[in-house]
């Protein structure tokens, strides 16, 4: 008898790269978004919009592809999110307007379907501890990739130019695409077509937004992310205009702030059996009205590199404790309908970040404090839904 897919490694593997999808193809391009705005012609603060913009149609693709691999299977809408992303990375390697950049880059949102239609199988093939270990390997590669895109999108923009990293997201998505072909498999039994409509989604969507808990921990994670959605899209710029660094100087930074994320994100399984996750609320509590303050004061006047980096380091560290408790505690209450909730949580989560990009470029004017008043605003919201949930 064949292994069931849950036991296969290279299955099981494949899901996790298919989930990293969307991590590798926002950081990747980070160092050269200031770039890309000098070279297609525009002033650097919109640089911004080219992380944005990925953002907006990231969050809405979620929900539409949770929806259609609902109704009509996994494999089909993975394999048509795929095709649609590499069609639309293509446009990206050829633009030659910025405008017309940021609408493919929207379109490339849209089609990465992938992450959450692998973590959609994930549910499908496994349960309890075993699917547990699943997505916790899909989350440890999905914030492995912010440490190393960076660096290798600096490589790739310092030696072979901008485009260079479209042509490798191009060759990324061409590769998952053939191996889902040769070793992916169907893993809905069923059609269930009334998922796609309006009637369901909506009903589907009021009973969630009804729950505190849903509402209390889906705000957490969607503020913060808004947070740290100021460092994506505008790391680079500040490094460049604010410190005089350049993309091989931004990578290294990054991969501090990312490093950050992935020590909260792999610390808050430890302590939430230590503290408790009563006493763990109050810890992230207190990390984050420290955050914010510092970021305040820097917001008003901002200081050099490594102080400010300190402070981002700090944000970054307390947001990846918030995320997995706020989609934990989202995902407790959503019972009936837990594939639906996971997309709906990921894309508030990505509208979030959107929206922190947007206000990130509304406040820069050449200095990091852009950066910090997006994280004071972005941090300030989280506290609030951290400070109204109350661990039973």
């Amino acid at each position: 008898m064949p292994k069931p897919l849950a036991d296969r490694q290279g299955f099981i593997w494949l899901l996790c790269a298919l989930a990293a999808l969307t991590a590798l193809s926002i950081d990747i391009i980070l160092p050269a978004t200031s770039i890309i705005a000098d070279a297609l012609g525009v002033d650097e603060r919109f640089a911004a919009l080219t992380i944005g913009a990925y953002l907006v149609g990231y969050g809405l693709g979620q929900v539409i592809w949770g929806l259609i691999s609902d109704a009509y299977g996994r494999s089909p809408a993975l394999i048509c999110s795929l095709l649609g992303f590499a069609a639309a990375t293509l446009g990206c390697a050829l633009a030659t307007e910025f405008w017309v950049l940021v609408v493919l880059r929207l379109l490339q949102g849209m089609c990465a379907g992938a992450p959450v239609v692998a973590r959609a199988i994930a549910r499908d093939i496994s349960s309890g501890p075993r699917l547990g270990e699943i997505l916790s390997l899909q989350m440890i590669l999905t914030t492995i990739a912010p440490l190393f895109a960076p660096l290798l999108g600096a490589v790739l923009t310092t030696h072979l130019g901008w485009r260079a990293n479209f042509v490798f997201l191009l060759a990324v998505s061409i590769l998952l695409l053939v191996l889902w072909l040769r070793i992916g498999a169907e893993t809905v039994p069923h059609r269930r077509p009334e998922r796609l409509r309006l009637g369901f989604v909506r009903a589907a969507a009021a009973t969630l937004f009804a729950r505190p808990a849903f509402v209390q921990g889906l705000g957490a994670s969607a503020a913060g992310f808004a947070g740290y959605a100021s460092l994506l899209s505008l790391g680079a710029v500040v490094a460049d205009q604010a410190y005089g660094l350049g993309p091989g100087g931004f990578g290294p930074l990054f991969v501090l702030a990312a490093l950050g994320l992935s020590l909260g994100i792999g610390s808050f399984r430890m302590l939430v059996r230590k503290l408790g996750a009563a006493r763990l609320r109050l810890v992230m509590l207190g990390g984050m009205a420290l955050s914010v303050l510092v970021h305040l004061v820097f917001w008003i006047s901002p200081v050099a590199l490594v102080p400010f980096w300190g402070a981002v380091c700090l944000f970054t560290f307390v947001f990846g404790l918030i995320l997995p408790w706020g989609q934990a505690r989202a995902m407790e209450v959503a019972e009936e309908t837990p594939g639906f909730a996971a997309s709906l949580i990921g894309a508030t989560v990505m509208v979030g970040g959107a929206a922190g990009a947007a206000v990130a470029t509304a406040l820069f004017t050449g200095t990091a404090g852009a950066i910090s008043g997006t994280m004071v605003l972005g941090g300030g919201l989280s506290l609030v839904y951290l400070w109204r949930a109350r661990e039973r």
